[in-house]
């Protein structure tokens, strides 16, 4: 969990690097990395993908990989589809294997996308299959949160957010998990259509069930890539 961590935050350090040297360079000098065209869509951060775009995006790390496909309905709203194959369970070192299958839903509030500070709501309800001591826990829920962005050049977004995610389990055992995790992230476009993405969360999870309650720390830390089909 360490490890990924410093990954993600070596990946959003370096984008910020690479970021703030673009906006320092001539945009003619040589070797400039400038994307191609429109980058104002987003996969993870204060904006939305556009109206009538498609993105499909990758990510792996902790707690696990997924893959997402989010389509634009207009200019602030995305929906889509998400698989997420864990090997920890709820972001935490809890050794179990699962499967999240979600519909992730997003809204950007604010109106103008290409300058400033984004603000946009997110909310990925689904269902949650995990195999638990022999037994599979079943469960519905998913996380919801906030996430407030700014695109500091043409490349480079960097974010901050708060996740919710939200388990209410049905079968081993009954009862549900939640807690808050905050955190930062960032994406950065190497051209118009094709984005690195870097999250980092870290926040309680909380358990409440027929045997008790616990708490743990849970932690997100994941690395992507994600293209627009347009």
């Amino acid at each position: 969990m360490r490890t990924m961590a410093w990954w993600a935050a070596a990946v959003l350090l370096l984008a910020a690097g690479a970021g703030q040297a673009q906006g320092e360079q001539d945009p003619g000098t040589a070797g400039t990395i400038i994307p191609i065209g429109e980058t104002g869509w987003s996969a993870t951060a204060g904006r939305t993908v556009g109206s009538g775009n498609s993105v499909i995006q990758a990510e792996a790390g902790w707690p696990g990989i997924g893959f997402t496909f989010l389509h634009g309905v207009d200019e602030r709203t995305d929906w889509g589809a998400r698989i997420n194959l864990n090997y920890k369970f709820l972001n935490t070192d809890r050794s179990l294997t699962g499967v999240d299958l979600q519909v992730p839903i997003r809204y950007r509030m604010t109106s103008n996308p290409s300058s400033g500070i984004n603000v946009a709501l997110h909310a990925s309800p689904g269902v949650t299959f995990y195999s638990n001591n022999g037994s599979t826990l079943f469960g519905i829920g998913g996380p919801f949160g906030v996430v407030v962005g700014s695109q500091v050049s043409d490349s480079l977004t960097l974010d901050v957010g708060v996740d919710i995610p939200v388990l209410f389990s049905i079968t081993n055992p009954f009862g549900v998990v939640f807690g808050p995790l905050a955190g930062v992230g960032g994406e950065y476009y190497v051209d118009r259509n094709l984005a690195v993405t870097a999250r980092i969360r870290v926040g309680p999870e909380v358990s409440l069930n027929h045997n008790g309650s616990s708490s743990d720390v849970g932690v997100q830390t994941l690395i992507g890539v994600a293209y627009n089909m347009r």
